[in-house]
């Protein structure tokens, strides 16, 4: 049993490690479905490479693809492989995301330190701030479970949690910027999704990378969150 395991780590392992592949893989983080000319140009290949590479990816297991009309899309097949990319970059040496050194990749690193999607849930400076928050109102209990305050707040600002969750409400997860950890779960997917469809959050420069806006500033202090996720980053970035 044990060899067939390490034959099915390896496949993955090699999946994963092709530059290109973790590119997309990279890319795909922030939980959307994209097509293959998108990630062709984050990836800096072909649409024919990146199709190839995107086949191999789904065929391994890694990616779903969904199908409306002529146009084919793909995105992460679980938050398994979210939690295994999110893992192995934080192997890295890398103090932070390795990216080009031109105005548009030091904008593209400052977003990500600062907030980003972690799959579903919020990272960097932001998820670690809004984490520490929540623990601190006692939300977020120190054998990290949802305590009851914590069930009323959420339920306070429209979230709703499943009858049968599919995973944890929220659980530590290592952040590979901050080094410390945030939350992870059911109610930071929650927080976060809503909060990009209300507005208070928004995507940045990078596709994973998130911002806070002015609306959501105020809407997060009217909330008892000031601070909770920095000040909005204006344009001058």
């Amino acid at each position: 049993m044990t060899a067939y395991w390490a034959e099915d780590l390896a496949l993955i392992a090699r999946a994963m490690g092709e530059a290109s592949r973790a590119r997309i893989l990279v890319a795909l983080m922030d939980a959307r479905a994209w097509t293959a000319t998108e990630l062709a140009g984050c990836a800096r290949i072909s649409k024919g490479t990146a199709t190839t590479h995107l086949n191999h990816l789904v065929d391994v297991g890694l990616l779903d693809e969904v199908r409306q009309g002529r146009h084919r899309y793909v995105r992460l097949k679980n938050q398994g492989v979210a939690d295994a990319i999110e893992a192995m970059v934080r192997l890295s040496p890398s103090p932070g995301p390795e990216v080009p050194t031109t105005y548009r990749g030091g904008r593209h690193k400052q977003e990500l330190q600062h907030g980003r999607t972690c799959y579903q849930h919020l990272a960097g400076a932001m998820g670690v701030k809004l984490t520490a928050l929540w623990q601190t109102r006692g939300f977020i209990t120190p054998a990290w479970e949802v305590s009851g305050a914590g069930f009323d707040w959420a339920e306070s600002i429209g979230l709703r949690f499943p009858d049968k969750p599919p995973r944890p409400l929220v659980r530590p997860c290592l952040d590979w910027t901050e080094r410390v950890d945030h939350a992870a779960g059911v109610l930071p997917d929650l927080f976060t999704q809503h909060a990009l469809s209300s507005g208070w959050l928004k995507r940045g420069s990078h596709p994973r990378s998130v911002v806070l806006t002015e609306s959501g500033a105020g809407r997060l202090a009217g909330l008892g969150l000031a601070n909770a996720l920095g000040a909005p980053i204006g344009a001058d970035l």
